[in-house]
């Protein structure tokens, strides 16, 4: 019984023992692992700090403050990519499982590929002018006038236009208001495929990076239709409360709107206009100089007015078009 409750202790030693040395392994293996992380992360940071932080030693410690927070959120866009590439890992481990066979999962990810490639390799149109290069039909459209987003906007590819025509402003029945605050002509507002404005802030990104002409298109109620053609358009930024840039004028409508150039926006809440009143409670928001020379935003009860155009006007569109 000695001997072998002996053997018993010796074997459950041996067992401990093992069990220890591999406990002891995993935890200098970890240790190490870690210790060589941390030289790496190390590493990596120093190395970002060195790219933004280069002459840290002229530079105030907000202006340290602001660059390494500018690498916190450049970091916090890859945290992201990270986790949807978990997912997506996640997402392709659960096809294949519940597929039924080599020959299915092989089926599946040939059609993801080529919905992929379709994605991926999807051209970005700037506007409707890059539009037309692919679609030939009238209609609402995606458009990314720069890299900071993407707006829906109504394309005019209509033959007799020549196309390309990225809508910013348009009237007809009288269904949506146009007296509006700043904020929201600043925003837009309106049903993209019906009447609607555009919105200022994307009016600027689109003219502030390429040349555009305007074309303003006037209907009477008589079904009479006139145009006034703007070689020169371009719409400021915020900070220039969208001051308006516009010449080089053509058509059969007269130029009401040269007398408005280099005027700031004026909306219900924020006037600009240079008249002793306002100009916005008769003649709706617009760049105006002083009253009742073009105001196409008025209340649509009251018709919309070109000084030029003798006729009432029903119906009002202002296009843009990229000349280069």
């Amino acid at each position: 019984m000695l001997k072998s409750g002996l053997g018993f202790v010796l074997v459950l030693t041996i067992h401990c023992s093992t069990e220890v040395t591999h406990v002891q392994d995993v935890h200098v293996r970890n240790y190490r692992e870690s210790s060589e992380e941390n030289t790496r992360v190390h590493d990596i940071l120093h190395e970002l700090q060195g790219i933004c932080l280069h002459e840290h030693h002229f530079k105030t410690v907000k202006e340290l403050q602001k660059d390494t927070q500018a690498i916190l959120n450049s970091l916090s866009v890859y945290k992201e990519v990270v986790k949807m590439n978990r997912q997506l890992t996640n997402d392709l481990k659960w096809i294949m499982k519940e597929s039924h066979g080599e020959k299915e999962v092989s089926r599946i990810l040939r059609l993801l590929k080529q919905d992929v490639k379709g994605i991926c390799g999807m051209s970005v149109v700037k506007d409707c002018t890059d539009v037309q290069k692919t679609k030939q039909k009238s209609g609402v459209y995606t458009i990314y006038p720069d890299k900071s987003g993407s707006v829906k906007a109504y394309c005019d590819m209509a033959p007799e236009t020549g196309g390309g025509w990225t809508i910013i402003k348009r009237r007809y029945d009288g269904s949506v208001n146009f007296q509006r605050t700043w904020s929201e002509y600043e925003n837009g507002f309106g049903k993209v495929n019906g009447e609607y404005w555009l919105d200022n802030t994307y009016i600027h990104r689109l003219t502030s990076t390429g040349t555009y002409e305007l074309k303003v298109v006037l209907t009477s109620s008589s079904k009479n239709i006139r145009f006034a053609l703007y070689k020169t358009f371009i719409v400021g930024d915020a900070a220039s409360k969208y001051k308006l840039t516009v010449g080089g004028y053509s058509g059969t409508a007269g130029d009401s709107l040269a007398y408005h150039n280099g005027m700031q926006f004026s909306a219900t809440d924020q006037d600009n206009d240079k008249n002793s009143g306002k100009c916005v409670i008769n003649d709706g928001p617009w760049w105006h100089q002083s009253c009742r020379h073009s105001a196409l935003n008025m209340k649509f009860s009251s018709g919309l007015f070109w000084n030029t155009y003798d006729a009432k006007c029903s119906k009002s569109v202002m296009m843009i078009r990229r000349i280069y």
